[in-house]
């Protein structure tokens, strides 16, 4: 059993100073001196990144002595050196640019993960590698959409799973959840700054990036996945809470409905017309930033505003798509009612093309349909 077996070996990893070096190979030009850097933000964020290079250069050292881990699949250097371009229509594996493991829906990134593992089975099972305590239940939240997500891909009744970390996390509630399920395993090292210590007093120059051999390793590509069509059953999903909108359907009952596919992460109604724009603004409110729009402020601004709920939680989002910039702004509920300015959606990314792609469809009755049904006033 995979589990098992990173517990026996993984968590008496002891520092060393071979496979520290070795993980550099993984880290963009120049990075390597960032990462003792006094710039703490920056550190961290290079940190980060190195140790995630440094678990995976472990498994590819110690798998090599085991036949309960048949296949690593290869990411950073060892992931091929053009990734596919993101387009609408893309479904399954893929690679982002720094050799990351992604799973795509309609060209949307739909989950990311650290490592992938075959056992001698061909089961498949996913790793996390966190540095930090922070935000453990979106950690938490995202393991079990994974679970869900492979489970499908996969056809696999359950999916294993296992947690590494370079920070103590074994007594938080998130963690001891995690643990009370058998197909779930943590493993905690020792922390980075230990690891890192071996190579600190070397010339931390530019290393070559050049892939590795190795009979466990495997590409993201060549996985055998069920067909998957991220786009029908996002709009089955659509479909499903319209109908729930329409006929006034409590939200423990939309979550209930069986055409709600556990997949779909959000749904894109579509960008709204005129009139409900001047709703939105009139009965609702946007706030971006210190700036209350007001009608005339979005009409002059913005060119485009795309109505969406994220799901399980039914949260209503708005994108507004700025005049003459390459982004969306993502608008999500206050407390004291109206929408405010949560982050930036950049142009790189694929959900940007999905939010190109929505037309003006959405009527105002609509609107306050799917917002009634996340309950926002």
């Amino acid at each position: 059993m995979v589990l098992n077996w990173l517990r026996d070996n993984c968590a008496s990893f002891e520092p060393s100073r071979a496979l520290a070096i070795r993980a550099l190979r993984h880290l963009k030009k120049d990075d390597n001196i960032k990462l003792f850097s006094d710039d703490i933000m920056e550190m961290r964020t290079v940190e980060g990144y190195w140790y995630e290079a440094l678990i995976y250069e472990l498994l590819l050292e110690t798998a090599s002595n085991t036949s309960a881990i048949k296949k690593i699949v290869r990411k950073g250097a060892d992931a091929p050196r053009r990734p596919v371009r993101i387009a609408l229509g893309q479904n399954g594996m893929y690679y982002a640019e720094k050799g990351d493991i992604r799973v795509r829906g309609n060209g949307q990134d739909l989950a990311e993960v650290d490592l992938l593992l075959l056992d001698s089975n061909n089961k498949v099972s996913f790793t996390e590698i966190v540095t930090s305590p922070a935000d453990l239940k979106d950690l938490e939240a995202e393991i079990h959409y994974k679970k869900k997500l492979f489970g499908y891909l996969f056809k696999q009744d359950t999916v294993e799973f296992s947690l590494f970390s370079a920070v103590d996390i074994s007594n938080t509630q998130v963690v001891r959840r995690l643990c009370r399920e058998e197909e779930n395993a943590y493993v905690g090292t020792f922390s980075c700054e230990e690891l890192k210590a071996s190579i600190k007093t070397l010339r931390l120059a530019s290393l070559s990036k050049t892939a590795v051999s190795n009979p466990k390793l495997i590409s993201a590509l060549s996985l055998r996945t069920r067909p998957f069509d991220y786009r029908q059953f996002h709009d089955q999903t659509l479909v499903r809470l319209l109908r729930s909108a329409e006929r006034g359907a409590t939200q423990s009952e939309v979550l209930a409905d069986p055409g709600v596919s556990p997949l779909v992460k959000k749904v894109i109604f579509g960008a709204l017309h005129p009139a409900a724009q001047k709703t939105l603004i009139h009965e609702y409110g946007l706030r971006v930033k210190s700036s209350v729009l007001d009608y005339s402020d979005l009409m002059r601004d913005y060119s485009k505003a795309v109505l969406a709920v994220d799901l399980p939680d039914l949260s209503p989002v708005i994108y507004l798509k700025p005049k003459k910039k390459r982004m969306y702004y993502k608008m999500v509920p206050e407390r004291s009612g109206g929408f405010k300015f949560e982050r930036i959606t950049p142009g790189r990314v694929g959900f940007y093309l999905w939010l190109e792609s929505a037309k003006p469809t959405v009527e105002t009755d609509t609107m306050n349909l799917i917002l009634d049904l996340c309950k926002v006033r």
